[in-house]
């Protein structure tokens, strides 16, 4: 049985937004209901630019950091901004889409915290989630996921068929317009 959630394992610095972004946009030109956050603009080395996630559908943007000065060694992420972000996935649950993603499984989550709720119910519902997650969060993100979720290397392969066996089973379709 295929599970529909999936964590695609990465190292940790970013990289993996580019192609997430062309395979979702593929999937949304395809006619599938895609909903969820990606990340717009990521950690910022500096701590100079906001790290900003995005909605799928509307476009909108949420500021997921704060700035905590320019010799700052802490974490910058703001919970209230992350809270904010985590709407888009409360909706998501009500209209039940072919698939939701979530820009990470971070730290936050790893914590208990950040969006672990929406992530919970979304996987518990069946709808089809992606994520990604770095390495040095994954024995987390397998705790948290309990066996409901499969992880996937970084490979544009590996994520296109993950994406083909959950179409069949889970995917409801919508007519072109």
């Amino acid at each position: 049985m295929q599970i529909p959630a999936a964590a695609i394992v990465h190292s940790g610095d970013g990289e993996g937004d580019d192609l997430l972004a062309e395979l979702l946009a593929g999937c949304q030109q395809q006619g599938w209901r895609v909903r969820g956050l990606t990340t717009q603009q990521g950690k910022d080395p500096h701590g100079v630019l906001p790290m900003t996630l995005r909605d799928l559908d509307t476009g909108e943007t949420f500021v997921i950091s704060q700035y905590l000065g320019r010799n700052s060694r802490g974490c910058n992420l703001d919970m209230g901004g992350l809270a904010e972000a985590g709407k888009v996935l409360r909706q998501a649950l009500h209209e039940a889409p072919d698939l939701v993603f979530v820009n990470r499984f971070g730290y936050s989550e790893a914590q208990g915290r950040g969006l672990n709720q929406e992530f919970a119910q979304l996987i518990s519902s069946g709808i089809p989630v992606l994520t990604l997650v770095s390495e040095k969060y994954l024995d987390s993100w397998q705790s948290f996921s309990a066996g409901m979720a499969q992880t996937l290397p970084l490979e544009r392969k590996a994520i296109e068929y993950w994406l083909a066996t959950i179409e069949p089973k889970t995917l409801k379709r919508v007519a072109p317009k």
